[in-house]
């Protein structure tokens, strides 16, 4: 089952946030450009995303989505300040976005928290984006002057978070109903014997093991209820 959702109208959604709060000189000398390509990443990835058979719902598939459109945000404002030519542009901010796109999923494979998730995107996003950089260096396409800057320029650090922190990933909770319907005919089951066998000698037997299977379920309840949530 895949975690389907409007994926074109959540692009459409996150392109006028960052409209809202895009920085004024992007805003001054490259608006419409700037606004293209996030709509366009962040339709490419909530696609993605939508038809991924692995994403459990689809709340989960709009955060990794935002996450892309954020992480292409920022690191387009640092190549728009940058001396990196606009042709190198699109390739970087692919790879950037391909890292983004593959570190989230592999957080929600291994159940991580979203701060954990976020953290572990932030890491290799930036790393790809150094790597992608560092590449034009070494094949002389840009200069070191144009390379050191890049990487010294971080709009994210300057940049208070409006749009990956709107949607909170929906763990799903483990039900504890199975084990409540077994605990109510066991408790059932002992009472009937009780009155049905009175006095019985293998009553005692009987419901020390009743009281133990007893003991283990309200065990499984609080512990669902404590790490289930």
């Amino acid at each position: 089952m895949t975690a389907t959702f409007d994926y074109k109208g959540f692009a459409k959604d996150l392109t006028k946030q960052a409209e809202s709060v895009m920085p004024e000189d992007i805003a001054l000398k490259h608006k419409k450009e700037f606004l293209d390509r996030i709509y366009d990443f962040t339709y490419i990835a909530g696609e993605a995303f939508s038809n991924d058979d692995t994403i459990e719902d689809s709340e989960t598939a709009k955060v990794l989505t935002q996450m892309i459109s954020e992480w292409t945000f920022h690191k387009y404002v640092d190549l728009l300040r940058s001396d990196i030519p606009d042709m190198y542009h699109e390739s970087i901010l692919q790879k950037v976005a391909y890292v983004a796109f593959e570190m989230g999923k592999e957080s929600e494979f291994s159940k991580l928290t979203q701060e954990q998730m976020l953290t572990l995107v932030e890491q290799h996003t930036k790393k790809a984006y150094d790597k992608a950089c560092k590449k034009l260096f070494e094949n002389g396409q840009i200069s070191q002057e144009a390379y050191e800057k890049a990487l010294n320029l971080s709009n994210v650090d300057d940049y208070s978070s409006k749009l990956v922190h709107n949607v909170k990933i929906v763990k799903k909770t483990k039900s504890t109903l199975p084990y409540t319907i077994i605990a109510l005919i066991l408790g059932i089951l002992t009472v009937v014997l009780n009155i049905v066998y009175a006095g019985a000698p293998d009553l005692i037997l009987i419901d020390t093991i009743m009281l133990v299977l007893l003991s283990i379920y309200v065990g499984i309840y609080i512990g669902a209820q404590i790490f289930g949530k």
